[in-house]
């Protein structure tokens, strides 16, 4: 049987062609579907003890307070070992920040360094390539580097025992350990030994309650043998009591306590604060219904070529059953052309899933990071095999059934036709692809349309002609006066301002009391801070009111806030109102109200803000500089930069690419949805080719007799068209408004959204016609212009 069927596809080479590329397509969809599912439902399962850890998180909350954090008190962990049976150890992470790293007389800017405990490789039991895991952070002055630093700092040779100093501190290189996996919640690559202590958790011999609620860390627990977090939860009552609510009580506050397992973390549902990506648990959806789409688009294009060759393959079929061949036999053998197609396609999946993951932008275009591991995973490789297997069986199993059904005598007659049955299945099935195919190309059209509308939207500040330079040291910060001074020399630039914070991308969040119904109340506020410049570096305007002075010299002592901060607290009147930090005994008072805007992204509501006066320089200079003199301001900065800070990292980047990328997650599934659109077409395009192909098989002598009686090949054109006009017409009914069901629950993720475009639906549509059209018509022309008496004649 594979000899006769390897004949028949080599006899038909180019149906065969087109059946192997369709297969191909929808294959590879469904390849890189697998590789990439199984790299993001195995996040940090590599950890040897990955089911025995979990994190640390906390909901906290007040009257007009609520934290939801992943962030803990260093001193947690100790006093819950002490009292809480159960736990084996744990491993505290405290942010150092994105800092320089110098060795000889080189500077490198670093990120994702942390202090550490030594337990942290009983915890996460990292991989050290150099060193020894008991004595690597045992002392202090102790620093453990990933792979990736190491490089760069040393090149091919291993850092062990030398000497590096991070932001003024000189540590010792005590190891070396093997990069990350890809898909780790939490990656890091510089560890420092020693958790700092906090002086005031302990007063006068006794535990200060309120250290708790002041969280610094992020804190993993090692749960021992047969523990669960249950067992956990299920003791921290009185734990609770005892070490939260002495404080938590004073302020009339709650706090709950949970575990994540460590596995679980990626794609915690729970909204939480903890700094690190999440896993977007739609991707997952949209991605696995994509690859599941175009493999379904692939069978059934292989199921409308091959019936499509019914009327070619009918006198062999008829002749095969005269000669003896049983039905059985004959399906059987049908099936294993199937099969065989279905394989070399997997072979030419296999090579071009590597292409696409290894040699291609595919990854990074579509947001996603993983390798090409397949033959390295054996569970894996067979449940690539299996769905080869089952594509073939699929995609061969009506056409076997539908060819062995086919009777001798007519077969070889030549009055074989396939009836209106047949054909109501194939034009249903070319209808079915042409939905998915046009509403995958309206949906493309409609998200790029919303991410393009929310990237031109005003947020209510200037970030178009704004520069952000990184000063995340104290040296760099240092130069911030004499920068700013020197810069504010060149005509380009307008105005020079510094922060931690910037609108649109990281924001505070803090508690305030503020006087409401005569009293001193808390309430949560989110907050920026900043000098005298900073509302006109960045076009903020006021509503009323005024901001600080260059002479202020206290942050607690004036506030702004926005208009929306005085809605929520209800003044009418907020200048002059009383405000101040949580503990602050004498309050201060608001003296201007911004306008609102947009300081989260455009997913969410403006909220509550208030800018606190700060006239020390933060982590960005900002720089705002004269309308199309990006590139001048550029090279203004960086000759101010290197005469004051030379051998500094310059790292740079403009506002405006910052706040576009609060819309990545959004972009990879319009770029995944435009990508399912590029895959849907092409099959879609080769089932048009085979129901269009069968449709002339079986009109060919309608099309002669037409061509004698002296019709023209553009009208035979528009005639065999109409069949296919009206399917798609009937396609883009269907599609249409599937497709804006769909964007406009996708768009309820944006609290501002486009109007709905019926110049882009009508574009889509008329792509979709004009495509179609174009490639039937060429079809039908190669027939056209054939003489008719031939054709006649073959009849």
């Amino acid at each position: 049987m594979l000899k006769f069927a390897l004949r028949v596809l080599w006899k038909n080479r180019l149906f065969s062609f087109l059946n192997i590329v369709g297969l191909t397509f929808g294959l590879s969809a469904s390849i890189w579907l697998l590789l990439f599912l199984s790299h993001e439902l195995t996040y940090d399962q590599h950890f040897t003890h990955h089911q025995r850890v979990y994190r640390v998180s906390h909901v906290l909350s007040a009257p007009g307070v609520e934290f939801n954090t992943a962030f803990s008190a260093p001193e947690l962990p100790e006093k819950m070992m002490e009292e809480l049976p159960g736990i084996e150890n744990f491993s505290r992470f405290g942010f150092v920040g994105r800092g320089e790293i110098q060795h000889n007389n080189q500077i490198f800017r670093q990120e994702r360094m942390y202090y550490t405990d030594p337990s942290v490789f009983d915890v996460f039991d990292l991989k050290l390539m150099a060193g020894h895991a008991k004595t690597a952070l045992k002392n202090p002055g102790s620093v453990v580097i990933s792979k990736t630093v190491n490089d760069k700092l040393f090149g091919n040779d291993m850092g062990l025992n030398r000497t590096i100093t991070i932001d003024g501190q000189k540590l010792n290189i005590t190891g070396v350990y093997a990069n990350l996996p890809k898909n780790t919640h939490f990656a890091f690559d510089v560890l420092i030994s020693g958790v700092r202590s906090r002086e005031f958790a302990m007063q006068n011999g006794t535990f200060n309650s309120e250290a708790l609620w002041n969280a610094e860390c992020i804190t993993y627990l090692l749960l021992q043998e047969g523990t669960t977090k249950e067992d956990i939860l299920s003791k921290f009552g009185p734990f609770n009591e005892k070490y939260y609510m002495p404080f938590g009580n004073q302020i009339n506050g709650k706090h709950r306590l949970r575990l994540q397992a460590l596995a679980d973390i990626h794609y915690d549902a729970e909204t939480i604060d903890d700094d690190f990506a999440k896993g977007n648990p739609a991707n997952l959806l949209v991605f696995s219904m994509v690859g599941l789409a175009i493999l379904l688009l692939a069978c059934i294009n292989y199921i409308n070529l091959s019936t499509a060759r019914a009327g070619l393959r009918a006198k062999e079929i008829g002749i095969r059953k005269v000669l003896g061949t049983h039905a059985t036999r004959l399906r059987t053998s049908l099936l294993v052309e199937s099969l065989v197609q279905a394989f070399f396609a997997y072979l030419l999946s296999l090579l071009l899933v590597w292409l696409l993951i290894e040699h291609s932008p595919l990854q990074s275009w579509l947001g996603v990071n993983f390798n090409f591991n397949l033959f390295n995973n054996p569970s894996l490789l067979a449940g690539t095999l299996l769905v080869v297997a089952v594509t073939g069986l699929v995609a061969g199993l009506y056409p076997a059934f539908y060819l062995s059904a086919i009777k001798p005598v007519s077969a070889l007659k030549g009055t074989w036709s396939s009836g209106k049955k047949g054909q109501l299945m194939r034009q249903g099935l070319v209808l079915f692809q042409f939905v998915i195919s046009i509403g995958v190309l309206l949906s493309t059209l409609l998200m790029k349309d919303q991410i393009a509308f929310l990237q031109n939207k005003d947020m209510g500040f200037e970030k178009d002609q704004i520069l952000l330079i990184t000063t995340a040291d104290s040296v760099t910060q240092s130069k911030y006066t004499s920068m700013k001074n020197a810069l504010e020399t060149f005509p380009v630039i307008e105005k020079v301002t510094s922060s931690d914070f910037l609108p649109g991308t990281n924001i505070g969040q803090i508690v305030f009391k503020a006087e409401m119904d005569g009293e001193m109340k808390q309430i949560e506020f989110k907050y920026l801070h900043g000098g005298a410049d900073y509302l006109e570096t960045l076009g903020i305007p006021l509503a009323e009111g005024e901001f600080f002075s260059p002479n202020e010299t206290r942050g607690n002592a004036k506030f702004v806030i926005n208009q929306t901060a005085a809605k929520a607290i209800g003044w009418q009147e907020p200048l002059g109102k009383k405000m101040g930090f949580f503990h602050q005994e004498q309050p201060g008072h608001v003296i201007g109200v911004v306008r609102d805007f947009n300081h989260f992204s455009l997913h969410n509501p403006i909220e509550p803000l208030v800018l606190v006066f700060n006239p020390n320089p933060g982590q960005h200079l900002i720089v705002r500089f004269n309308q199309n003199n990006a590139g001048e301001a550029l090279a203004a900065v960086q000759q101010v930069w290197n005469e004051q800070l030379p051998n500094y990292p310059f790292e740079y980047s403009f506002f405006n690419d910052r706040l576009n990328e609060q819309y990545e997650a959004d972009k990879t599934q319009s770029q995944l949805i435009g990508f399912m659109t590029i895959l849907c077409a092409a099959i879609s395009i080769i089932g048009l080719i085979g129901l269009t192909s069968f449709t002339i098989d079986q009109r060919r002598k309608e099309i002669g007799i037409r061509k004698v009686l002296g019709a023209m090949s553009g009208q035979i054109v528009t005639i065999m068209y109409s069949g296919t006009f009206k399917l798609i017409l009937l396609a883009s009914l269907i599609a249409t408004p599937l497709a804006y069901w769909g964007i406009n629950r996708w768009s309820q993720n944006f609290i501002y959204q486009s109007q709905l475009n019926i110049g882009l639906l009508l574009t889509g549509l008329a792509v979709a016609l004009c495509t179609s059209f174009v490639l039937v018509a060429a079809i039908v022309m190669n027939s056209a212009l054939k003489n008719p008496v031939k054709t006649l004649r073959q009849e």
